[in-house]
């Protein structure tokens, strides 16, 4: 081993490395909340080694996807616990580098001379939603097709650009196959190439200029009171310099903080993926417009904020308080250049740091007691009123006579007590239109496609028929086995 290092010393100068590296100095009283930045790194690591091996069993279509994260769950080895680690991953990611946006913010370190590393973490957390928004069409279930409907709704509701921006987004005027495609691409290959580029520069500069110091010590009787004051540059390297002064090292001091909470992050992250695991609803069902979808947790302030606001003003809000917070974050350093870096002593940055996070807070707390416990569809609630009407017209066209239902019926057709648990209302109302195209000329199904029956007529069977789940019970899960021709 010592012959190899000094191989490779002499080739990459690794002795220099390592002491630009791990041996430079650090200021004085770094805290615990400085190893955010790399506890959201490691988080990123994890997501990445997920997605790929996700990536490797996925199918990006909407004929396939849903099947294929089946198969994921319940076929491949430990498919199951990796799919949750990659759901809770994407939250771990989301907080984190929040909480390391909001230490920056409270400790004044976007001001001189990191000003620019300030903007490349915004351009960070404005991708990790990105990864959120279109990583969730993915899984083609109900959730994931209705969401990002009313997502890229909103962004249609975009002044001048709102209907470029849902052809962009979709490929066209509906979500389908393109959507698909876009979202799986930006997802796999756009965002992690950005993402992996902006870290690579954020890393660079935090090694260039260090790590931000703790804001007492550049709020002194000698500092000017702006940054933007030809002696602030002097100030700060004369003070940051004797702040560095102990014998404080990046390794292991800072390293040795920042591993703990990077693997207590992943230990958590594997402990939730494993207990709770990853959510899959029903297929996307495009016809079923009574489905009401509801985001992820972290997008719930801005969905409750828009059923509190007249329908006039949605578009408004919508796009124009995401736009405005955004564009707050990147004028931050050029128009705040006080010296003064203490929260406490920045009235104004307190003020509007409690406010956006109490009312965020307090609407992600309004829309999730308004959510109540989750029901499965299928324990013991009412049809609806298409449903019975569904149910009315399988009875008068003789439906019984050739299939049964709980125990009553004909024998000459497959028994549809549980066929809600196999197959969705989509798949139904195109077999019910035209069964030969699902199984060609040898079915006995006749079809009853315009003039028989009307689409609505059939849509009102194929809901009916979604309804019927065989018994009654929280074990009981849907199993779909949908293949369209």
């Amino acid at each position: 081993m010592g012959k190899l290092f000094r191989w490779l010393d002499e080739r990459l100068d690794l002795k220099s490395l390592k002491a630009g590296l791990l041996d430079r100095a650090v200021p004085d009283r770094l805290t615990w909340w400085h190893t955010l930045g790399s506890a959201t790194l490691a988080v990123f690591v994890v997501q990445l080694v997920t997605g790929i091996v996700l990536a490797t069993y996925y199918s990006p279509s909407p004929d396939h996807a849903y099947d294929s994260i089946q198969y994921l769950q319940r076929e491949v080895a430990s498919g199951s616990l990796l799919r949750g680690i990659h759901r809770w991953g994407s939250s771990a990611m989301f907080i984190l580098i929040l909480a390391h946006l909001i230490r920056v913010f409270s400790m004044g370190a976007y001001k001189y001379p990191r000003e620019v590393n300030w903007l490349i973490g915004v351009g960070l957390f404005a991708i990790v939603l990105g990864f959120s928004f279109t990583g969730y069409l993915l899984p083609w279930d109900q959730k994931a097709y209705w969401a990002t409907a009313v997502g890229t709704n909103i962004a249609g509701t975009t002044p001048g650009v709102g209907g470029r921006m849902v052809a962009l987004l979709r490929g066209g005027s509906e979500l389908g196959a393109a959507t698909l495609t876009r979202f799986y691409a930006f997802h796999v290959l756009w965002l992690p190439v950005s993402l992996a580029a902006l870290v690579g520069l954020h890393l660079a500069l935090v090694v260039r200029q260090g790590i931000a110091p703790m804001p007492g010590l550049l709020d002194n009787f000698k500092a000017p009171q702006r940054t933007d004051d030809e002696r602030y540059a002097g100030f700060y390297q004369e003070t940051y310099t004797a702040a560095k002064s102990g014998q404080h090292r990046f390794w292991p001091d800072v390293m040795g903080k920042d591993a703990i909470v990077a693997a207590g992050a992943v230990v958590v992250i594997v402990i939730l993926g494993a207990v709770f695991g990853a959510a899959l609803e029903p297929p996307a069902d495009p016809t079923d417009t009574s489905y009401i979808p509801k985001p992820e947790w972290y997008f719930l302030p801005l969905y409750q904020l828009l059923k509190l606001v007249p329908g006039s003003m949605e578009a408004l809000v919508a796009v124009g308080i995401p736009t405005a917070l955004i564009l707050a974050l990147v004028g931050l350093p050029f128009f705040d250049r006080n010296s003064t870096r203490s929260l406490v002593r920045r009235p104004m940055a307190l003020v509007s740091l409690t406010l956006i996070l109490g009312g965020s807070g307090f609407l992600l707390g309004s829309a999730m007691r308004e959510a109540g416990p989750e029901v499965p569809p299928e324990v013991g609630r009412p049809l609806t009123s298409k449903e019975r009407a569904g149910r009315a017209l399988f009875q008068s066209q003789q439906c019984g006579g050739c299939h049964k239902v709980r125990g009553e019926g004909g024998d000459n057709g497959p028994d549809l007590t549980a066929v809600g648990l196999r197959k969705s209302s989509g798949w139904m109302h195109s077999f019910i239109e035209s069964p030969s195209r699902f199984h060609g000329a040898d079915t006995r199904m006749p079809a009853y496609g315009p003039p028989a029956l009307s689409h609505q007529e059939i849509e009102e069977i194929a809901q009916y028929l979604s309804s019927l789940r065989g018994g009654v019970g929280p074990e009981i899960q849907p199993e779909f086995h949908d293949t369209f021709p």
